[in-house]
């Protein structure tokens, strides 16, 4: 005999049934995605920065993991992956796990050193994500005082009538201290040699005692030694004038407009990171950078926040790729190892 009482409890806990079922599933299947929650970030993040120990991109790296890593309540460390102009560092990030817990930060050369060296092994709009726009900042062409001169106008005098051309040492070939040279040289038409070193305190090391005369600084790096009345200042590669050298002019007022480098920096995940993560990181990173200590750090060292909205930056970037790929063309630049 049938029991319609039964079978009108069992109808009508079907859908309840159902909804705990689906319930479930849900919530297994977060098990397997912890990490595209927005409060599930990793505990340790690795900030990863292409460059050896020492650089001013690594100084600065250093400062916003320390703000971000209180914001966060997690371990937020610095991994230095130096090589082949940035893109040892970079192909490491663009292969690891996209969960969050790896990011890179770089400056303009991210965009430069895939049009140097062949077959980088990934490419900067396909196989990352922007996370945060950094700061700007600038460089600053040193000399050792041996070399005579205190201007970048006595510089190219000097150059002209030497019978040897002048020499420049770099951080490597692709990073923005030889960039920055090779725009100034070809905007003046000075024939330079290029002397390639494995980092900017390599660099630094062999510029001090004169054996190489020239460089292009990070203000962290330079400024010290300029105060110190060890290296000239000559000119600052940025569009205006740095607060930290107020009193030394852009190469643009030298008469070199075409010579001006903005440096920018950024923050990227590996591409297919989940959108919440980044999302998180991209607020987190910006309130760390935008704290009145790190302002404070920032404005010490001759940088400031950029303004750009996470989209304005992407899109600034992709114009800078392509820019960057035609100058590279023009100044013909290959691969170097001292």
């Amino acid at each position: 005999m049938t029991d319609h009482r039964a079978l009108e409890r069992d109808a009508a806990a079907g859908p309840v049934r159902r909804r705990l079922i689906v319930a479930a599933g849900a919530a297994l299947a977060g098990l397997g995605g912890a990490t595209t929650r927005a409060d599930d970030l990793p505990e340790l993040i690795r900030v990863v920065v292409p460059l050896a120990p020492g650089s001013s991109l690594d100084a600065r790296a250093r400062m916003i993991a320390e703000s971000l890593g209180r914001r966060l309540q997690r371990r937020v460390l610095v991994e230095n992956r130096p090589g082949a102009g940035g893109t040892v560092g970079a192909l490491a990030v663009a292969r690891a796990r996209p969960d969050g817990a790896t990011l890179l930060f770089v400056n303009n050369s991210h965009v430069v050193s895939p049009h140097v060296y062949a077959s980088p092994g990934y490419a900067v709009l396909r196989d990352f994500t922007l996370v945060a726009p950094g700061y700007n900042t600038g460089l600053v062409l040193v000399a050792h005082p041996g070399l005579g001169v205190r201007s970048a106008k006595e510089l190219v005098a000097r150059g002209r009538a030497g019978p040897e051309p002048l020499s420049f040492a770099s951080s490597g070939t692709g990073g923005l201290p030889h960039i920055a040279v090779e725009m100034f040289a070809d905007e003046a038409g000075l024939e330079m040699v290029h002397v390639p070193y494995r980092g900017d305190g390599q660099a630094m090391t062999d510029v001090l005692p004169g054996r190489v005369p020239l460089i292009a600084g990070g203000y962290p790096a330079a400024v010290p030694h300029v105060r110190a009345g060890k290296l000239r200042a000559l000119a600052v590669t940025s569009a205006t004038r740095a607060g930290i050298l107020a009193e030394v002019p852009t190469l643009g007022e030298a008469g070199y407009p075409g010579a001006t480098l903005d440096v920018w920096t950024a923050f990227f995940a590996p591409a297919r990171t989940p959108a919440v993560v980044v999302d998180r990181l991209s607020r987190e990173l910006r309130a760390a950078m935008e704290s009145p200590a790190l302002q404070e750090q920032f404005a010490a060292t001759g940088a400031r926040v950029i303004g750009r909205s996470r989209k304005e930056m992407a899109e600034f970037v992709a114009a800078e790729s392509e820019r960057y790929a035609r100058l590279v063309r023009k100044l013909g630049l290959r691969p170097e190892y001292a």
